[in-house]
């Protein structure tokens, strides 16, 4: 029922509807979303396919507005180690066999341990200084607590 006044006011020749915010989880069942030209990501999920999905809801057959996928992704956050793991993941699952019944590799427990694995942000001509310890003494507090027990944790592990 939901998905039928969806369609309505999209489909509809007035242009009041603009912009729709779905879930991937609700707006990849079955939805033919043809008046759409943008389909934005905001954040990357564990199953390929369903993102692949809903992308598909817009670029299809009888699609003739050239279509555009938007992702956003903030860098050294769990979502980038997310949208990282499925790159590898899809190579290797071309690249590989997979079983009868299955679409996609299975995740790991290897696989989940790396989403959680902190990054070190990539060092820039503005972040080279912070390697030292005096170069905390401009930040907040609480930053600089944070930074100073990454480090620490960083150099036990190594």
């Amino acid at each position: 029922m939901a998905e039928h006044k969806i369609s309505q006011a999209i489909t509809g020749k007035s242009k009041s509807v603009q912009v729709l915010l779905l879930l991937i989880q609700h707006g990849a069942n079955g939805l033919n979303l043809l008046e759409a030209q943008h389909v934005i990501l905001v954040e990357p999920l564990l199953n390929p396919a369903a993102e692949a999905q809903a992308i598909n809801r817009v670029h299809r057959i009888g699609q003739e507005k050239t279509t555009f996928v938007h992702r956003f992704i903030v860098e050294n956050t769990v979502e980038e180690s997310i949208y990282n793991l499925n790159k590898t993941r899809n190579v290797s699952s071309v690249i590989g066999t997979k079983s009868k019944h299955q679409d996609q590799p299975a995740l790991t427990l290897k696989d989940i341990e790396s989403i959680f694995q902190p990054t070190l942000p990539k060092k820039t001509p503005e972040t080279e200084d912070l390697s030292n310890e005096g170069s905390l003494r401009h930040l907040q507090p609480q930053v600089a607590a944070a930074l100073a027990a990454e480090r620490r944790l960083m150099e036990a592990s190594s």
